[in-house]
């Protein structure tokens, strides 16, 4: 999942036919992303851009949707020379430093993405999707305990929300991986609370709850 920064308002007002305002409209409208990234490159190649208009947040912002462009045709180096170029605009840019994180990863890069979502977390503690994900790289790495720690702090008053129940699954795929089953259990109890069709979570609940009963038997019989 990439974030994709929807702020069109302020650079297509007055448009007129073959400048930066309308290459900018006509991006997004497209919807093959090679066509995106030429309207992407026109503008920034463009000498003639209203200063005033064309801020650097608002360069960043072309160069960051470029990025996302080049992921959706899977040219992850390309796309990351773009997220690059976009923090060189706007280095606090917590969008930009996510798309960056996810591509890392796609390359085989962990930790430079943790570090990646570290930053956002330093400039947004609460931000919910890079706690997610650097949860995700953290559990990919074999650093079980440190991904659950990362799910935990996903802000609560999300717990009705569907992105609750995709953490409370992470957390109890992550349990059930290192042979916590009853803390597994647990979590996808959790997720069916919120969502009672979660066909993983009914699966691994009831594969947990066997691995419990065979615990609670060897505990017997000892």
């Amino acid at each position: 999942m990439f974030i994709i920064p929807i702020v069109i308002s302020e650079l297509v007002g007055g448009m007129e036919n073959d400048t930066p305002e309308e290459w900018f409209k006509m991006a997004f409208e497209a919807e093959d992303p090679e066509e995106k990234i030429e309207y992407f490159d026109l503008i920034l190649e463009c000498e003639t851009r209203d200063p005033e208009l064309w801020s650097d947040e608002a360069i960043a912002l072309v160069w960051n949707n470029k990025g996302i462009a080049y992921t959706f045709l899977g040219m992850f180096r390309e796309s990351l020379e773009c997220f690059e170029n976009s923090l060189k605009f706007n280095k606090n840019d917590t969008d930009a430093l996510y798309n960056k994180g996810v591509v890392l990863f796609q390359l085989g890069r962990s930790e430079e993405a943790i570090r990646c979502y570290n930053r956002i977390l330093a400039i947004d503690p609460g931000n919910d999707n890079a706690w997610i994900n650097m949860g995700d790289v953290l559990e990919f790495m074999g650093r079980h305990n440190e991904a659950i720690e990362c799910y935990s702090k996903v802000h609560k008053e999300i717990e009705l929300d569907n992105k609750f129940a995709m953490v409370w699954n992470k957390k109890g795929l992550v349990y059930f991986g290192i042979g916590l089953y009853k803390d597994a259990a647990e979590c996808f109890s959790r997720v069916l609370k919120i969502d009672p069709e979660h066909a993983e979570a009914v699966e691994y609940l009831r594969a947990a709850m066997d691995e419990v009963k065979k615990e609670n038997s060897r505990l017997v019989r000892a």
